[in-house]
């Protein structure tokens, strides 16, 4: 990883030729995402714009011929948050603002052609056995369908969230690497967000879930801060401790095989911390001052 964050940044064509031919590979956009976030963090708007065009040609590409726009969304998303983690230097504001664009988007843009929802959805639920389970008749069918097709526009715009905050955090980690030595590990496990944003998701929870659907593609939106906050205060709780970082690689690796149940429990710890701020309770006591215990 090191290696190709030295190799992009020793010069203007390498990052340009790295950041589009990982975008040509939509697999790898998450690597293209983080050359242009590097960039842009390390040099400045102006190079990251350059970047930013001609990383783009593969997404206006994959809009035109496969009307796909994944690969465009997310690299003018990447540079976005990475200007104003640049100007602020807040990840707060990046997480706010990626949850607020995210939302407007999973609310007015449906990523699934009609008919391939329609397909997937029926297919769900009808092969799946959720009428033989449920019991349910031709127009709560119907009706379950719809607020499915709601959730799940909602869940592949949280997922498009998940890796273009993936590919910021990889951009300022590998800038840390090369320039500044463990500043995107103390950065990283400082996250924590402020009370009112979980009363904020709370809220929206139970509106939710009072027959307001058209606020259903936002769930899953909102919960991405909370997850990648739990994640933090994990590894922060890991350094505090001193506990062996195969912790951390039994965490991931459970991400992959029980994300639906692991994501949730992260959500609840990010929500209690918070309220009790686990990092400041967990943190061993400041040693005295030399003039403590003085007369």
């Amino acid at each position: 990883m090191r290696l190709l964050a030295e190799f992009v940044i020793k010069s203007r064509s390498r990052a340009i030729g790295s950041a589009t031919a990982a975008a040509f590979l939509p697999v790898l956009s998450i690597f293209s995402g983080a050359i242009l976030a590097l960039v842009w963090l390390r040099m400045g708007r102006r190079e990251g714009l350059l970047v930013l065009f001609w990383a783009c040609l593969p997404g206006v590409y994959f809009l035109v011929t496969q009307n796909n726009p994944d690969v465009l969304f997310s690299l003018l998303a990447a540079g976005l948050f990475a200007e104003i983690l640049r100007s602020t230097q807040q990840w707060f504001y990046v997480l706010m603002a990626g949850v607020i664009a995210a939302c407007l988007v999973a609310l007015g843009f449906q990523w699934l052609p009609e008919e391939i929802r329609t397909e997937f959805i029926r297919m769900l639920v009808q092969e799946g056995g959720v009428i033989e389970t449920a019991e349910l008749t031709a127009d709560q069918q119907q009706e379950f369908e719809r607020i499915f097709a709601q959730l799940l526009n909602g869940m592949i715009t949280a997922v498009q969230l998940l890796l273009i905050f993936i590919s910021l955090f990889l951009g300022r980690w590998w800038q840390a690497v090369l320039y500044n030595p463990g500043g995107f590990q103390k950065e990283f496990h400082e996250l924590r967000l402020p009370l009112w944003y979980v009363g904020l998701t709370l809220v929206i929870l139970i509106l939710a879930s009072l027959n307001m659907n058209f606020l259903l593609p936002v769930v899953p939106v909102v919960m991405v801060p909370l997850v990648l906050t739990g994640l933090s205060l994990a590894h922060a709780v890991v350094a505090i401790k001193r506990y062996n970082s195969f912790w951390l690689g039994m965490l991931y690796v459970l991400l992959l095989f029980a994300l639906p149940y692991l994501g949730v429990l992260l959500v609840l710890i990010a929500m209690a911390d918070s309220l009790m701020n686990f990092r400041h309770r967990l943190a061993p006591p400041s040693p005295p001052s030399d003039g403590d215990g003085e007369a």
